[in-house]
């Protein structure tokens, strides 16, 4: 007969308190009660679907809504099927700001991507590191998001944040390409004048080539800034054309940049003066037109056209092609690939928590769209390549959006700023 032992029971209820203690700890370990491991994951698209910027914004929805999409089909990431909710910015860092705490304070998203404009993309990385929520960049060109906030070369107060990625080039990244391809196509005497959007990164850009190109000769006549969304810009034009330079370099982007080429056009700028758009995207280049985009120089760090050099973009090529009935643009192509890189790092982090995730970007190597690229572990800048882009003749394309010829491509090694030059000291995590 089984007699009870006071022994016996106060061993069982040791072990069972063990037992009990292992599975909490694993248990917080691995899923932190459930939150590294939503049942519903929810990314947060802030996006602009109106203002100068929407012609690119739209680009980025059908971009992202194709990624997530795929993701789904595929199994979703660590098993759960991932949502999506857009809000507008209205390319206004202010409207940003409001949407991108509605996301983390309301919405309980597990990532902030999407806009086009620098200082939305500054706005969104300011809050997104206040709040612990990660916030992979798609585009923004200004060297800020990844380095410094200051003018005229002068380190002002660092932008770059433990919690954002960006894998768009920079305005530095252009200049490094572009800088020596002009000096060596029009030489290192020549006059330019500069037509600059007013914002975070019309003014890093502009710095970042005028130095340059004034260290190898070239002199500045003139500069002029250009507001976001201003419209007519026959005053501004009108200056360059006074002056009379050899190279008008117009830092503009959007409908601005569009409005501007059409004008000059006008005017009949482009036979007095070489036109150098420092960033050409493919629906400002199509809403322009091949008669007036031929023999514009400017860069970018993809091309739909790339389709015939590497299976990532060809496979993403076919697939937006399908779908909207026309080639995509870098935004769209930025908008892909950071899905598919956070989706990338969550598994490999087996967690949805953006400490966790953030250690799997940092230093990760990845190919997508092209090459090899790198998230680089000390600012978060992706290490890629830019090609120097000049618009085609009408002759020479072979459909409507066949606009850019690429006439030389340059590593991101060659052209990304190096520690010396960007002295950033990331933030350490909450659980570091």
């Amino acid at each position: 007969m089984y007699e009870y032992s006071p022994c016996i029971a106060k061993k069982k209820i040791l072990i069972t308190v063990a037992v009990a203690l292992f599975l909490f700890q694993y248990t917080w370990g691995q899923v932190g009660w459930g939150q590294d491991i939503p049942d519903n994951p929810l990314i947060g698209l802030n996006v602009p679907l109106s203002g100068a910027y929407k012609a690119q914004g739209n680009d980025q929805v059908n971009a992202f809504e194709m990624a997530i999409n795929t993701l789904n089909e595929q199994g979703g990431v660590l098993g759960k099927e991932v949502s999506y909710k857009i809000k507008d910015t209205e390319t206004n860092p202010q409207v940003a700001k409001k949407n991108t705490l509605q996301f983390i304070n309301k919405d309980n998203v597990e990532l902030i991507t999407g806009g086009i404009s620098s200082g939305v993309a500054l706005t969104q990385s300011d809050i997104c590191q206040q709040e612990n929520m990660l916030f992979m960049c798609p585009i923004a060109h200004s060297t800020a998001v990844t380095g410094f906030e200051g003018r005229e070369g002068q380190y002002g107060d660092q932008k770059a944040h433990r919690h954002t990625f960006r894998w768009f080039f920079n305005a530095w990244m252009t200049q490094e390409a572009l800088t020596p391809y002009l000096l060596e196509e029009f030489g290192k005497l020549q006059n330019y004048f500069y037509i600059t959007a007013d914002n975070a990164w019309g003014r890093s850009t502009e710095h970042a080539i005028r130095q340059s190109i004034e260290a190898a000769g070239c002199n500045t006549l003139g500069r002029v800034k250009a507001r976001l969304g201003q419209g007519d810009l026959s005053r501004e034009l009108k200056k360059a054309q006074n002056a009379d330079p050899d190279v008008l370099m117009l830092i503009l982007f959007g409908s601005d940049m569009v409005k501007a080429i059409n004008k000059l056009y006008q005017m009949g700028l482009d036979q007095e003066m070489q036109i150098v758009v420092p960033l050409m995207e493919l629906n400002m280049a199509h809403e322009i037109g091949p008669e007036k985009l031929e023999g514009i120089i400017s860069t970018t760090n993809w091309y739909w056209g790339l389709k015939d050099k590497y299976p990532g973009s060809r496979k993403f090529v076919r697939k937006y092609r399908s779908k909207y009935n026309k080639p995509p643009g870098f935004s769209a192509a930025g908008s892909w690939t950071v899905v598919k890189e956070w989706a990338a790092a969550v598994e490999r982090a087996g967690s949805f928590a953006p400490d966790k995730v953030i250690k799997e970007l940092e230093g990760h190597q990845y190919q997508v769209l092209k090459g090899k690229e790198t998230w680089r572990s000390w600012d978060h800048q992706a290490v890629n390549s830019a090609y120097i882009v000049e618009g085609k003749s009408k002759k020479n394309m072979e459909n409507e959006w066949d606009l850019l010829k690429i006439l030389k491509e340059v590593d991101g090694t060659e052209v990304v700023r190096s520690k010396v030059e960007n002295p950033v000291m990331l933030e350490p995590l909450d659980s570091e």
